[in-house]
């Protein structure tokens, strides 16, 4: 009897037990979860089609820099020729009133030409431009020429601009002076003085952008 009462109870508890154990899923039922699923890999077509939207964002970045440059081609054409005059003067090649004269001639909308280069390049500069780049995958060819050119490009064309900004920023500080001159507050004597200044800057600065620029020349952005 207390063999069986024994036996009885351990049947008993050994089946509470089974239910209380979590089952085993049946294999053919399993969810699987999306996110956890390893992502499709990229084939060349893919990739390729990645890299030609690159490549019209960077057209875009190559089109944003137009408007900037052409503005600092304007303000610096009109400082190159102030400087050349002092330049001439002190070689001896023109007379002071000839000087003069190249002064006064560049002297005309010089300030509007400035606010239209800074108001160009803030524009740019606040549209954060970037030329994105995909990352590359390896096993995979793609034709990458035409991203890397305009890679190129838009960095050289960046680097005339913060040449430009040098630059545009002496002559900006001069034709100030000069204005403050004709209205009798500021003394000839500073004014000279100042303008040697800006002189010296202003050689070594437009020879560094003239360089910029002749080098971002070179490059281009297909298509653009």
């Amino acid at each position: 009897m207390v063999a069986v009462l024994t036996m009885t109870t351990i049947f008993s508890w050994l089946s509470l037990e089974e239910e209380r154990s979590p089952q085993a899923p049946d294999s053919e039922t399993v969810a699987i979860d999306p996110s956890t699923s390893p992502p499709a890999p990229l084939d060349t077509e893919s990739l390729q089609a990645a890299i030609d939207t690159a490549v019209e964002e960077c057209r875009t970045v190559w089109e944003a820099q137009e408007q900037p440059l052409q503005a600092a081609e304007t303000s610096l054409a009109q400082w190159q020729v102030h400087v050349d005059a002092m330049n001439q003067l002190v070689a001896g090649e023109i007379t002071f009133a000839e000087a003069t004269a190249f002064w006064e001639q560049t002297r005309i909308q010089a300030a509007d030409n400035v606010t239209a280069f800074t108001e160009a390049d803030g524009g740019y500069v606040a549209s954060d431009p970037s030329c994105p780049t995909p990352v590359m995958p390896e096993g995979i060819v793609v034709d990458t020429e035409s991203l890397a050119a305009c890679e190129d490009g838009i960095e050289a064309r960046d680097e005339v601009l913060d040449a430009a900004r040098v630059s545009i920023r002496s002559w900006h500080h001069h034709v100030i002076d000069m204005d403050l001159l004709r209205a009798g507050k500021l003394s000839p004597e500073l004014a000279l003085e100042l303008w040697r200044r800006y002189w010296r800057q202003g050689v070594d600065e437009l020879a560094a952008y003239r360089e910029q620029l002749g080098e971002a020349e070179q490059e281009s952005c297909a298509g653009a």
